[in-house]
């Protein structure tokens, strides 16, 4: 699922790689090496049925590591808020927990 990392003026586009409630890995393909303080996570709705009309998710976070991937790095950020989408961000969690 494909995510915004909003940091300073700048915004990066990025996959993301896993989730848990307390932090996200995301694989960025430039810029990961400029993140230095707090960023926003913006991850688009994924809609489950035509009927329903889930809110983005949007997170305030702050790198924890980054780890240098052949097609970009690896970086997982510490979620420290969750602005909206929280219902969504607890669906997410919890499907990632379990096809793992």
């Amino acid at each position: 699922m494909t995510c915004e990392v909003a940091y300073e003026d700048r915004l990066v586009f990025g996959k993301v790689i896993d989730a848990s409630y307390g932090g996200i890995g995301i694989l960025l393909p430039q810029g990961a090496d400029l993140i230095k303080g707090e960023v926003r996570i913006h991850i688009s709705p994924l809609r489950e049925s035509p009927v329903q009309s889930p809110e983005e998710i949007t997170l305030r976070a702050r790198p924890v590591y980054r780890k240098e991937m052949t097609k970009g790095h690896h970086v997982g950020f510490r979620v420290e808020q969750i602005e909206s989408g929280e219902p969504e961000w607890m669906r997410l969690c919890d499907s990632l927990t379990r096809t793992a």
